[in-house]
């Protein structure tokens, strides 16, 4: 069966460069502009790690103010670490997005890349600060910090550090909070013990790290708190020449990004392991007057699993796709037009 040829239009060349100058490092960029930047300018390197599923990419889309990092409601959504860059006033914040920290067992459940789980040391050697996104929502693991995240912080312990309580909506009540925060810092901030007496001492020392400089109770679902992490997070920063250009909001270029979110979209739509088995394939790119066309193919090992991702009438089929383009437009703050494409060896299925 034929697939679609990728179109490279000749006009419209500028408005192209544009898209792709917000959203990448253009490492042969050259701005005067950038180069005579003002003395004054300050950057911050931000890891965020934490387990699958915390809310790691909500988080920095929330403070990016648009949805620079895909993400769904299943694990292992994001795939490969990558930056998003928020400049505000002479500050450049860039948050270095990573997978959720998993063994090898875990990667090769889901088929995983084997950079998985390099990636994450790889942004905490670069970064200046480690933000660790811990999820008070699961009354399984609310109460202790998980021994990967303890070990990557005991490994460097000499970058400051600060810790985000996540989905704190969910816990009503105050009291858990509070203890779930005494457990997980062994009731010390930045090495300095909280508790007045031995009484109050956490049994093991081993559940939480002692030296989190500060301590945020967020929703990064809705927001609320994300403007004292975006604040502190400004005040951190030091002084040094900005990486990007202001405009630049990541490293990723367009054409991955519209790949990435449509593997978000499936993980959202589809049940189990399937959307984990597919991956989506970017066959056109275009820029027109502003709008934003793009065709992806997704290719489906039989025709039932295809039927099963259209849906009853490609009802589900176009769901994904008017899913996938509103996050698409949040994006690239840009009107979107994306078509879908379902392949497999017996039909062609397209919305």
């Amino acid at each position: 069966m034929n697939s679609l040829k990728v179109i490279k239009l000749p006009f419209n060349l500028n408005v192209y460069k544009e898209i792709v100058r917000r959203c990448s490092t253009l490492q042969n960029y050259v701005c005067k502009e950038h180069d005579d930047a003002d003395e004054t300018q300050s950057v911050l390197k931000v890891a965020v790690i934490g387990m699958p599923n915390a809310g790691k990419s909500t988080f920095i889309n929330y403070l990016m103010d648009r949805k620079v990092c895909p993400t769904s409601s299943k694990v292992h959504t994001t795939r490969t670490k990558a930056s998003a860059i928020f400049t505000s006033g002479n500050s450049q914040i860039i948050f270095l997005d990573t997978p959720g920290l998993v063994n090898n067992r875990v990667r090769m459940r889901h088929k995983l890349e084997r950079s998985f789980v390099k990636d994450c040391e790889t942004s905490l050697k670069q970064c200046d600060l480690i933000g660790v996104i811990h999820d008070v929502s699961n009354a399984w693991t609310r109460n202790v910090l998980d021994i990967k995240t303890l070990k990557l912080l005991e490994h460097y312990e000499n970058k400051e550090s600060f810790l985000v309580l996540n989905k704190v909506d969910v816990l009503k009540s105050k009291r858990k909070l509070l203890d779930v925060v005494r457990l997980i810092t062994n009731n010390s901030i930045d090495g300095k013990l909280v508790a007045k007496n031995k009484e109050e001492l956490v049994n093991d020392g081993k559940k939480g790290w002692s030296k989190f400089k500060e301590i945020f109770m967020v929703s990064a679902l809705t927001g609320s708190g994300l403007n004292d992490v975006k604040e502190y997070l400004i005040r951190s920063a030091r002084p040094g020449k900005w990486p990007y250009p202001e405009e630049t909001f990541t490293d990723q270029l367009p054409e991955k990004i519209i790949e990435n979110t449509v593997k978000a979209t499936l993980l959202d739509f589809l049940p189990q392991e399937i959307p984990y088995q597919m991956k989506p394939q970017l066959e056109l790119y275009e820029v027109n007057d502003g709008i934003i066309n793009t065709v992806v193919v997704i290719r489906c090992v039989s025709e039932r699993i295809a039927k099963l991702v259209a849906g009853v009438g490609d009802g589900r089929l176009r769901q994904i796709t008017e899913s996938a383009q509103n996050s698409l437009q949040s994006v690239f703050q840009h009107f979107v037009r994306i078509r879908i494409v379902l392949e497999s060896k017996e039909k062609k299925i397209n919305k």
